[in-house]
């Protein structure tokens, strides 16, 4: 009934988003095509800004696509989740291009301004603006964590199309062709931010580093002031998709200690504590920790410095 219920979530979500897809793919074309009859960098910025958001909502939409899928290939044992990092990094640095085109032509105008066609700049922009509006009315219902960025995104979307009609009315009243360039470098910085923003934290989760909002130490505290816990070690965890991470430990218990019971006790921590749901756990008696055996697994832990290796409590 659960597994229905998410599924339903899921599906309703890829709804919006694919409504959201088409309309900002649609307006982010418009506004292109716009910024050539205006002369308007800015609108450029702005367009560029959208074509952005259309590859961040296709990555949600492909994301949560393969969220259903089940592979049957033994080799891809975590799914298709990397994909989506694969997507945002590449999408990343694209953008970062596309921002340094779009601030060498910007400087260029500044030195040599250009006349720009406010009537056709402003009409372009509001379409931008209530189409972005639409797009962020019906991305505001979804419960995904991926939706709930995209819309994020719409949302930016629509207040660039916003600061881009206020600069359009200005020049159209005061003539002063210089704001346009001006507020395409505004535009690009915001982008460019968001572009590293975007390949810092892909980086981060092809590294396998651990999430940022977890602290590895307090993982292991955590886990150790389990009464039938003398030790953990050997201890990982990482990030395998946007949303999702895992954990694997070598777990020393006490020699009295009910195994089964100390696992789920250990189990419910985790997912009460830091929502860790995906955790290994290997429980090791105090007489195997103190083998050559366990030992070993610390002494030759290649992912693990001397100096962070915990040493076992006897």
């Amino acid at each position: 009934m659960a597994a229905h219920h998410h599924d339903h979530h899921i599906a309703g979500d890829l709804r919006s988003l694919a409504i959201a897809l088409g309309i900002t793919a649609g307006i982010a074309a418009i506004q292109f095509i716009g910024s050539i009859l205006s002369a308007s960098l800015a609108l450029l910025s702005d367009s560029v800004h959208m074509v952005v958001d259309v590859s961040s909502l296709a990555i949600a939409y492909l994301s949560l696509r393969l969220a259903q899928r089940r592979t049957a290939q033994h080799q891809l044992t975590f799914g298709w989740r990397r994909v989506e990092i694969l997507a945002a990094l590449v999408n990343g640095l694209v953008l970062l291009v596309l921002c340094g085109l779009i601030a060498w032509e910007a400087v260029e105008r500044i030195t040599t301004p250009r006349a720009i066609h406010t009537t056709p700049m402003l009409i372009t922009a509001t379409i931008g603006a209530l189409a972005n509006g639409a797009a962020w009315y019906v991305l505001r219902g979804t419960s995904h964590l991926t939706t709930r960025s995209a819309y994020l995104h719409v949302l930016n979307d629509l207040l660039s199309s916003l600061v881009v009609i206020v600069g359009g009315i200005a020049m159209s009243l005061s003539g002063w062709t210089l704001l346009d360039p001006l507020l395409s470098i505004a535009i690009t910085v915001f982008i460019a931010r968001s572009g590293i923003g975007i390949i810092r934290r892909a980086i981060r989760i092809l590294m396998e580093s651990a999430p940022a909002h977890l602290d590895v130490e307090r993982v292991r505290a955590v886990l150790q002031d389990h009464p039938d816990v003398r030790n953990v070690h050997d201890l990982h965890l990482w990030q395998i998709g946007a949303t999702s991470h895992a954990m694997s430990a070598h777990v020393v218990v006490t020699t009295t200690a009910d195994r089964d019971q100390a696992l789920r006790d250990l189990r419910t921590m985790l997912k009460d504590e830091f929502g860790i749901q995906h955790a290994t756990l290997q429980l090791e008696g105090e007489q195997f920790a103190k083998s050559h055996d366990c030992r070993g697994c610390e002494d030759h832990d290649p992912f693990t410095s001397n100096d962070e290796r915990p040493h076992p409590t006897h």
